[in-house]
């Protein structure tokens, strides 16, 4: 099955976020008659959607996701941060989207006689689902303190990382991307740098998102 119409078939599964969608377009003043108009169908089934008891395709609310899409996904975001090692300028950013994946890297720490003491998060990966195909990535590596290398602490975790935001990316692009981070970033992490492959096809397909290379055996109903 091409990716073609692996996205076509996803266009036809219920979209998740039928019943807020709804209620955006409710709130600016359509009446569920309007609704039904735009989508083509019927009253009855908007009051459905309406209320959660249905779902409708993103195919069917695709003239209310042009319209209300990008404030449907500005409810989702996540704050980041990035801190020059050298001047300790500050940068903050902003990043909407749906995380589909957020995967963290550790390096296990050892007494002399080679007991696990702890494991130290060093690096991390979020994902995050932009819409229409896109994808966002926070690239994050544990911030040190210059002068003793220990690694800064917070009790909100978001906040230890230093981050950098990717531009957008298509399927192909994101598949490409975190392969090649696997491969190169997490060359001393060997376990991490063999599942994270795996992981991102994984979070894909959860969240209804078509990827080429992967083997389907689909059930008989």
């Amino acid at each position: 099955m091409t990716a073609e119409l692996k996205m076509k078939n996803a266009k036809k599964r219920p979209f998740k976020w039928t019943r807020e969608l709804v209620r955006l377009a409710l709130n600016d003043s359509w009446t569920q008659t309007e609704i039904a108009k735009a989508c083509r169908t019927q009253q009855s089934v908007v009051s459905a959607w309406s209320k959660g008891t249905k779902r409708g395709t993103e195919e069917q609310l695709k003239p209310l996701l042009n319209i209300y899409g990008s404030k449907l996904r500005r409810n989702a975001f996540r704050v980041y941060w990035s801190l020059n090692p050298e001047n300790y300028e500050k940068q903050f950013f902003r990043v909407e989207g749906k995380v589909i994946l957020s995967q963290a890297f550790f390096d296990p720490r050892r007494d002399q006689r080679g007991k696990l003491v702890k494991k130290i998060p060093m690096h991390k990966l979020v994902i995050h689902h932009q819409g229409e195909g896109k994808f966002r990535v926070a690239i994050q590596g544990r911030l040190t303190f210059r002068d003793s290398s220990q690694e800064l602490e917070c009790s909100v975790e978001d906040a230890i990382w230093n981050s950098q935001i990717s531009e957008q990316m298509d399927v192909k692009s994101l598949l490409e991307f975190v392969d090649k981070y696997a491969e190169t970033k997490l060359r001393d992490f060997p376990s991490d740098a063999n599942t994270l492959p795996f992981l991102l096809r994984q979070a894909l397909l959860n969240h209804g998102i078509p990827v080429d290379g992967v083997v389907e055996y689909p059930a008989l109903w």
